[in-house]
């Protein structure tokens, strides 16, 4: 998303109200003004807290701002990492002496790594501006004009500057105070006037909330974020050795190899700095794929929130097919071809003997691979797709490091050419083993969308008896000595009847229960003296599940909770448009996993971010209980 700083012109829109009673927003287009946007997307009233007041009395006027959805008004502290322009009021009062205006409590708006996060107000605010009378006032009607200043931005960033928007009230300077009807009817103007605080009140809250936000990221990319990455890594640099003893590529490597140390006469140096060149060539067309990784994100202009992409179940629909089809073109069901023309560009260009030389087989090396590494480095690029562009292009590159690094070995020791496993059916095998594996992952994308994991859980089984009944049939011959077949069948066997015993048993309840999201319940167990904790999870967060198996499915939990009578919620945020979603994001800016201990009253939110074990959170419900009345 991205925030155009577009100025408009927009007509002077006034209300005229009658004695002390609200005044409406009205819109009229100038010739030549797209002001209807504003008219359309941003409304409001203005009410007073009195119908009629004495000299030296003070008393506040109620700006109550109608947003549009999908649309929002920014505070007058808006944060971010672009510069957008802060809400403000302008109040003519005449001789009214104008206090700090009070603001209520923004939302905090997360755009993702490119943005930041952004405070601001939408669907509904009210901004109240206290106003004193004079000492020396004569009787008689005042005038207050208020004027909304700043901009309405909308999702998907087109922003509207406002300008000429203003309303009006009248109050009535007289000997004796009348309060106004109208505010005393609504019980959500003197709730929120009690709530709101000066623009520098504001800042100071806005840290606190953005360095919770932040303490949270920390956390969490303190260990499970770099475990994560290393993780990634660590298997980019295992699928590059695996590429090695695919079909295309083990039955070929002794003749580039031999080819190579032909090209070095004999000269231990040159073995080694002409291996080192041909591995810089496979990892080039590595690069090369990293390239074409962040020119797609460029151009579909995508978000970097990692999150925010698994929320969409278009993702994990999309990327499960992927992997269906990862697993189909290693099965053998299709096959991809490398057409003739690039086939054949090595024999065509003509380079002299040497390192270039050397870095152009590889580079072949790495292309000609692609009818056995099709299925794995499309799936690579599209899970790159919704990873940051860093991870993304180092995974890449780890691909290349690892596929190139035995060949430089060898390139260097030439004598180990000789050690290298013979082809045979068994890099066939291999290959469909993988096929299987991708279509583990494929379920567990699809898995993403149901509540109930059971019917995958049986689907699983399915799978890992298919693929034991492919190690039975296709692992031995049938004129296989006894041995051999026992040795390949038997464990086969025990992991078909282990699975089963495991998978297909449906899951007992968990002791501990957790009641669905609604924000009216969490405060109502504030309100009457309990401990509430949220769970902020996703079914796409593989961290929540192991947080779940590891704290709160244990029964000490269970009774730690019950015996302190502490309110469980569950948050599930695996859908972006459910209420537990967008309350997350407004109130903490953050994704999952979390766990938010509200202590009794109205204490500020402990914050679990990320893995913690069962002690920690013993340790953290007994200080929420200690900060009761707080």
């Amino acid at each position: 998303m991205r925030v155009a700083h577009v100025a408009l012109v927009i007509a002077i829109m006034s209300a005229a109200c009658t004695y002390a009673q609200p005044a409406d927003f009205f819109g009229k287009q100038v010739p030549g003004s797209p002001s209807s946007l504003v008219a359309r997307n941003l409304g409001g009233t203005a009410i007073s807290s009195h119908t009629s007041v004495t000299p030296g009395q003070t008393f506040h006027v109620a700006l109550e701002l109608s947003i549009s959805d999908h649309w929002v008004y920014y505070s007058p502290d808006p944060l971010g990492k672009i510069d957008v322009m802060p809400g403000e009021l302008g109040v003519e009062a005449g001789p009214l002496a104008i206090g700090e205006i009070l603001w209520p409590k923004p939302y905090a708006k997360d755009g993702g790594e490119l943005i930041g996060v952004q405070m601001v107000y939408k669907n509904h605010a009210i901004i109240y501006v206290p106003l004193t009378v004079p000492a020396d006032a004569e009787p008689g009607p005042q005038e207050i004009l208020i004027r909304p200043i700043g901009q309405i931005c909308e999702d998907d960033g087109m922003c509207v500057q406002i300008e000429g928007v203003q309303a009006i009230v009248s109050i009535q300077v007289a000997t004796t105070s009348e309060a106004n009807p109208a505010w005393s009817a609504r019980a959500e103007l003197s709730a929120g006037i009690a709530e709101a605080v000066t623009a520098e009140q504001l800042k100071a809250l806005n840290y606190a909330q953005t360095n919770s936000a932040k303490q949270i990221a920390e956390t969490r990319y303190s260990w499970w974020a770099g475990l994560s990455t290393t993780a990634a890594l660590a298997l980019a640099l295992l699928g590059g050795l695996i590429f090695n003893v695919m079909p295309c590529v083990l039955p070929v490597i002794p003749i580039r190899i031999l080819s190579v140390v032909e090209m070095a006469g004999g000269t231990r140096r040159r073995f080694v700095t002409l291996g080192l060149a041909f591995a810089a060539g496979i990892v080039l067309f590595f690069a090369g794929l990293a390239v074409v990784n962040l020119a797609l994100r460029l151009a579909t202009d995508r978000a970097l929130n990692v999150s925010d992409h698994f929320q969409y179940p278009a993702v994990g629909i999309s990327m499960a097919m992927v992997m269906v089809a990862v697993a189909a073109n290693l099965f053998g069901v299709f096959s991809v071809i490398v057409p003739s023309g690039v086939a054949s560009i090595e024999s065509r260009v003509k380079v002299r003997r040497g390192h270039l030389k050397s870095v152009l087989m590889g580079l072949m090396m790495a292309i000609l691979a692609t009818p056995c590494s099709f299925g794995i480095l499309f799936g690579v690029m599209a899970w790159a797709q919704v990873k940051s562009p860093m991870l993304g292009t180092m995974v890449f590159l780890m691909l290349g490091l690892g596929m190139a690094a035995p060949h430089a070995v060898l390139a260097a020791f030439p004598v180990l050419i000789d050690k290298l496993p013979k082809p045979g059916q068994w890099m066939e095998l291999f290959r469909q083993a993988m096929g299987f594996i991708m279509l583990g992952v494929a379920l567990w994308l699809f898995s993403w969308l149901a509540e109930d994991k059971y019917p995958f859980w049986v689907i699983g089984f399915a799978i890992v008896l298919t693929t034991c009944l492919w190690v039975w049939a296709k692992w031995v011959r049938y004129d296989a000595p006894r041995s051999r077949k026992l040795i390949v069948r038997l464990p086969a066997v025990a992991i078909t009847i282990l699975a089963g015993f495991f998978m297909l048993a449906r899951p007992a309840p968990a002791e501990l229960q957790f009641a669905h999201f609604d924000e009216a319940a969490i405060a109502a167990g504030r309100a009457q003296g309990d401990i509430v904790l949220v769970k902020v999870t996703a079914n796409w967060c593989t961290e929540c599940y192991v947080i779940e198996a590891r704290v709160f499915r244990k029964p000490e939990i269970a009774k730690a909770m019950k015996d302190r009578g502490i309110i469980a919620i569950k948050a599930d945020v695996t859908d972006r448009n459910s209420l537990a979603s967008k309350w997350v994001k407004d109130q903490f800016a953050a994704a999952p996993p979390l766990t938010i201990i509200y202590p009794p009253g109205g204490g500020e939110p402990i914050l679990l971010p990320g893995g913690f074990s069962p002690g920690e959170l013993i340790e953290k419900l007994d200080q929420a209980a200690g900060k009761a009345g707080d």
